[in-house]
């Protein structure tokens, strides 16, 4: 998935610039049972750029707070308890209520904000859905190591109508919503399963019926861009030259080089934590690794991670036994440029002599290219 997917994956952090004026708004309400008494009003702004706080405050005794901010255009805040969960919200009122119990905090309400209230109930549902996908995502991997084709087939047609269901929800939210900022935030969680044309579809709908909205139309020309660097891919300069060093610290702190490993075919995983389409992948590259490691083939896992410890967990609870690496400088990483990396997922397969033989391999081309070279 190139990086304008990822872009719009993590739309989460995002403030969108329409030209219309919303001004103050306030965030009121009453939370029981908080492991904190300190409270939050970030907005999210646009790039996935750091939470930008606007107001602060205490609880009082009762759980009740109240907190202040403008708000120049549409766009997505979040309600931060200290220690605890937090709300999503769009500025599309003037006074949003949000009432919740820490202890069941996923039944919170809002009152005040069509746009928050129709975003708590999507992401509610997709959760589920997600939660669902999850789970075969985990049997298609077991099955996949243990070799059993015949359910394997059984699982992989389970999943891709689970996928369906969820581009559904998601599509159906999109064309219904009225707030650009929630179709925008939709347009991230559909990024993840929906294919590049679909999701321009969405996205270039959406974008000419909020015609203001700068989001909006940010995704529309990134979601161009994408397409014209798809047609492109096949030149893409890398394929069939030398792969670049990496050269980057491991997960213990030790300089590892790409190089060491010639002499095998090595796929170079370029993921991160953060990165939910990187994760849903991680699956099948375990899978291909397994079959495939005996023979002459292993995997080195490029991170653009910045918190070690998201890192590490990541890799422990993926089960990825392979070397990792990373200067832990999220975009900023040497990587980036060198194999000019548009988005995550992305890999590139090299032959023994390190010349790059095929790029962006995913699921069962993964595993077929494999097969094809390590006969």
């Amino acid at each position: 998935m190139k990086r304008i997917l990822y872009v719009a994956a993590a739309v989460v952090l995002i403030s969108s610039c329409q030209e219309k004026k919303y001004g103050a708004f306030t965030v009121s309400g009453k939370i029981s049972n908080a492991p904190s008494k300190k409270i939050f009003l970030q907005e999210l702004p646009y790039g996935g750029e750091q939470p930008v706080v606007l107001d602060s405050g205490t609880l009082k005794e009762n759980g009740n707070f109240e907190l202040r901010a403008v708000g120049k255009e549409e766009s997505l805040y979040r309600l931060v308890i200290e220690n605890g969960p937090d709300v999503l919200l769009v500025n599309d009122g003037k006074s949003i209520r949000v009432n919740m119990d820490v202890n069941n905090y996923r039944a919170y309400t809002i009152e005040g904000s069509e746009a928050s209230e129709s975003l708590h109930t999507l992401f509610e549902k997709f959760s589920v859905k997600d939660s669902i996908l999850y789970g075969t995502l985990g049997m298609l991997d077991s099955l996949q190591r243990g070799g059993n084709d015949s359910l394997v087939t059984i699982e992989k047609a389970k999943r891709d109508l689970q996928i369906k269901d969820m581009n559904k929800l998601v599509t159906a939210f999109i064309n219904t919503s009225e707030s650009p900022a929630a179709r925008y935030y939709a347009l991230g969680m559909g990024s993840r399963t929906m294919p590049p044309d679909e999701l321009k579809s969405l996205a270039d709908a959406s974008a000419n019926k909020f015609k203001e909205h700068t989001g909006l139309a940010k995704i529309k020309a990134l979601l161009a861009a994408y397409g014209q660097q798809s047609q492109q891919a096949g030149t893409n300069s890398l394929l069939n030259q030398q792969a670049p060093e990496i050269s980057l610290p491991d997960t213990e702190g030790k300089m590892f080089s790409l190089s060491s490993l010639k002499g095998k075919y090595v796929l170079v995983d370029f993921w991160a934590s953060w990165c939910m389409p990187c994760r849903k992948e991680n699956p099948n590259v375990v899978a291909a690794y397994n079959k495939f490691k005996d023979k002459n083939f292993t995997i080195l896992g490029v991170s653009l991670d910045q918190d070690k410890d998201a890192w590490l967990q990541a890799i422990a609870k993926d089960k990825l036994s392979w070397k990792h690496i990373s200067d832990l400088k999220y975009w900023e990483s040497a990587v980036v440029p060198m194999y000019k990396i548009e988005g995550i997922p992305f890999n590139v397969l090299l032959d023994p002599t390190g010349k790059i033989i095929a790029m962006d391999l995913r699921g069962e081309a993964l595993e077929q290219k494999l097969a094809e070279v390590l006969k």
